[in-house]
Order: C-alpha cells, then structure tokens, then sequence
C-alpha cells in the first residue's frame, strides 16, 4: 500500500478546455478544482474556444502558459511520458487505444461517455488496458460491468455551484411564458420533441417563447435529426452555421415564438436560463447525466426529463417532472446497438408542459427540490471522487 508521499500530486488533463462543449466545460472545470485542492494539473491540448472571467483566466493562466511548451515539445518528440497520472478523453468502443495515445502515465485514465452500446471485443480489450476506466453515469457503468469489465469507476459530472444557483427570475421577455431547451442539435438529444411539443403548447398559449441553445460544432452529426418523424429535413449549413431559425420556420413556427441564443460560453448561460419558467429534455439518451440539465436543474428550473439512460441518475421523487411513456429507439446511423435508448412521446411532453403552466407553486417546489439535490454534485464534489478514485490505483 502507498502512503500518502507516494500518492500523485500532479494529473494530467487529455482533451481541451472549452467554454462550449460538454467534455470542454468539464476540463475546464477538472482543472479549477485541481489547481483550487492543491494539485497540479497538467494540459499539453490547447483549449478551445475558452471564454471565461478575468478571475478564472487569471488561475488558469499557469496552466496554460506551460501547455504551450509541452505542445511544442510533443511535436518534436511525438509521445509524451509522466510519472503520475493521464486522464485519457474516449469515444465510443474505447478509441483510442493506449498505443495510439501521445501521452502516457504512471497510471492512465480512460474517461468515457459512450452512446453506442456496440462494443466490440476489441474495444473492450482497449478498455483493459487502461488502469481504470471512468463513465459518467450509472447506464454506462452498468453496461461495462455487465460486459465484464471490472476497472471501472461512474463518477458523475457537476455543476459550477458559484454560478448556477437559484435566483430571483430576470423578465428578460416581458408577459411571455419561457421554455428553455439545451445541446447540441441532433437526433439523439430530441429537438424534433420539443419542438413538436413547444408548437402544440403555443397554439393554446401564445405567450409561450422557446429560448433555446442548440448550436453543434459537430455539424456532421446534426444531420441525424432528419430521422424524425416529427420534424422535416434538417437545417442547411452555410459556412459552418446552422440556419436553425430558418428550419424551425419550415417546420410551422412563428418567427416570434423562439429566441436562438446561439453558441453561449457556460459562463453566461445562468443569465439565460434565470429568464426561463421551464426547461424541457425529452432526450432520447444521454451517456453523461445531462449537463445542460443538470445546470437547469441546479438554477431551480422546474425541468421535465425522460427517464431513461443517464438522466435517470438525475431523476428523484418530486424533483423534476420525469416522461416515463416511452418506447425503444431503432438503431440508426451511426449508433448500430441503442440498448437503454427511449423514445418519448409528444403527448406525454405536452402533458408535463401543461402540468408547470398550470400549477406555479407545485412546479416551484419541483425546482427548489432539484436545486438542493444539484448542490450535493457540485464540480468540487465530484473532482474529489474522480480524485479518490485515482489514488486508490497507488493504494493497491
């Protein structure tokens, strides 16, 4: 067994810092909270579209000031080696190998959020190779388990609690209703419902507005949402940009009933969501536990979920309002296997809708009961499991 001299002091971070995408929010954050319980924290990707307060540029600055000279020693050597620990960023059926990683450690970390269920036994071979592998929500843990795997720790994100926290609400749309939706547009993540959904709702009330956040950096997965029998086509891309205004019109919305918030940093996303009355994901699945939710959720939104996949790891009693008629998701490109994926249904969304219209006092007390639960899962929370998880690897 390790005593604690032995245990590492430093970690290494293998994917970009952003402002913009999940994996991004989350090394940024993983790095803050190492730098903020005394560790060093070590990044050789540059970050990406990082926009953040002077306050956080100015901790990271170290951090990024020496990922510059290890990126540019990585291109003269092509492998880089540490003697503590690399955290490894993995797509689905655990690519890329070790081998095919340009950094190594003492101990290497595979972290994974996989939506494909297709795992072949190569990929769990991948799997095996790593020191241990960390999923982000009970389904992905589950599955692994029940393929065999034994390295394997969940540890769920968290929410940035000095920012995302109940508020007074800002009546940025005066006398309008506010329904607010986030991620990535794609058939995965649902849009196709609340959109259906938002436009039954609005023809009863026409003061509702649809705020949403939806921009893809991954235009080549947007396509996806033509699957739907819901919606039609998909929004025609001009020099990277998704006209999704322009979809959303073809599809039989008002150009007065949505507000496009674009690609927000996460920093400002708090003062777009304390705007909102509601928030709605009918996702179809989720390998993480949602962040976009859970950010909502911590704000004190009343939030309808479907249950299934990694959001369930969010849903309790009277803390959200779950949709729990759903049927299986057929495979489609690229995801071949589905299993845990649902299909919501439209009336059900429109139910839960209604339901929060309704009754405010009911709904308020929903969102206060999930801002409480949120705050047990703050990033600092969960970088002190993911901390504990990787120093058991040096107790052994």
């Amino acid at each position: 067994m390790a005593d604690n001299d032995a245990l590492p002091k430093s970690m290494v971070v293998g994917w970009r810092p952003s402002s913009v995408s999940g994996w991004g929010v989350y090394g940024q954050n993983l790095i803050r909270q190492l730098i903020e319980k005394g560790r060093n924290p070590v990044l050789y990707l540059a970050p990406h579209l990082l926009d953040v307060t002077p306050e956080v540029a100015a901790q990271l600055e170290p951090v990024l000031q020496r990922q510059v000279h290890l990126q540019d020693l990585l291109e003269k050597v092509g492998l880089l080696e540490f003697d503590y620990p690399v955290l490894h960023a993995l797509r689905n059926d655990f690519l890329p190998s070790l081998d095919e990683q340009v950094a190594r450690g003492d101990k290497n970390i595979g972290v994974i959020f996989f939506e494909s269920t297709e795992i072949s036994e190569e990929g769990l071979d991948r799997a095996r190779e790593y020191d241990l592998i960390v999923t982000g929500s009970t389904w992905n843990a589950e599955i692994l388990e029940g393929r065999g795997l034994s390295n394997v720790a969940n540890v769920f994100q968290g929410i940035d609690d000095t920012i995302f926290q109940p508020g007074k609400k800002i009546d940025r749309y005066p006398d309008r209703f506010v329904i607010y939706s986030g991620g990535k547009l794609e058939y995965r993540k649902a849009q196709d419902v609340v959109i259906t959904a938002f436009k039954e709702f609005h023809a009863d009330h026409p003061e509702a507005l649809l705020t949403f956040a939806w921009a893809n950096q991954w235009t080549g997965i947007m396509p996806t949402i033509s699957n739907s029998k819901f919606t039609k086509g998909q929004p025609d891309v001009v020099d990277d940009e998704m006209l999704i205004d322009d979809w959303l019109v073809k599809n039989g919305l008002s150009e007065d009933s949505f507000v496009n918030l674009g690609m927000l940093p996460n920093k400002d996303l708090p003062d777009q969501i304390v705007s909102a009355d509601m928030a709605v994901f009918p996702n179809r699945c989720e390998p993480g536990t949602n962040l976009v939710a859970m950010e909502a959720m911590a704000m004190g939104l009343p939030t309808i979920l479907a249950a299934n996949t990694g959001q369930l790891d969010l849903i309790q009693e009277g803390n959200c309002y779950p949709l729990n008629n759903q049927t299986l998701v057929q495979p489609y490109a690229p995801y071949n296997e589905v299993e845990g994926w649902r299909e919501p249904t439209v009336a059900e969304t429109v139910e839960r809708m209604e339901e929060i219209y309704a009754d405010r006092d009911e709904a308020r007390r929903r969102g206060d009961k999930a801002a409480t639960f949120l705050r047990t899962l703050s990033w600092s929370n969960q970088i002190d499991r993911l901390i504990t998880e990787i120093e058991a690897l040096y107790r052994i």
